[in-house]
């Protein structure tokens, strides 16, 4: 084998990795949009009446339809998406809550979950962070 058969293949990592990331940010974000809009879907039959637990939250104001955000990060390792909402009150949705609240309430408010079904039907298998 002659000097004129040999191939060199060289890849610049960095420039290699970035395309990469970049393209998986950019699928991230779709995700993110598709994530966000399926929750608002979730939470958006009106009240009354309220919904049973175990199904998702009827809406009463919207505010937590119109609450749902995504944003996606490159770091040194990888790319993250994360999906959130403001609302204070979004995690008592959906795990429910049993005890007293900051006004003195006693709250016996069984799980509405949208979180959890909503990520489960998506199209790759995701992780809910708590």
């Amino acid at each position: 084998m002659g000097a004129g058969n040999i191939l060199t293949l060289r890849i610049k990592k960095i420039a290699f990795t970035k395309k990469v990331k970049d393209r998986i940010e950019k699928n991230m974000r779709e995700l993110g949009r598709d994530l966000a809009a399926d929750l608002g879907v979730a939470v958006s039959i009106p009240f009354p009446p309220a919904s049973t637990v175990g199904s998702p939250p009827h809406r009463r104001s919207g505010d937590l339809k119109n609450s749902f955000k995504f944003i996606t990060k490159q770091s040194f390792t990888g790319v993250a998406l994360r999906v959130y909402t403001d609302i204070v009150y979004a995690l008592r949705l959906e795990f429910g809550f049993v005890g007293t609240d900051k006004l003195g309430r006693n709250i016996n408010q069984g799980p509405r979950p949208y979180w959890r079904p909503t990520f489960a039907k998506a199209k790759i298998g995701i992780r809910l962070a708590r």
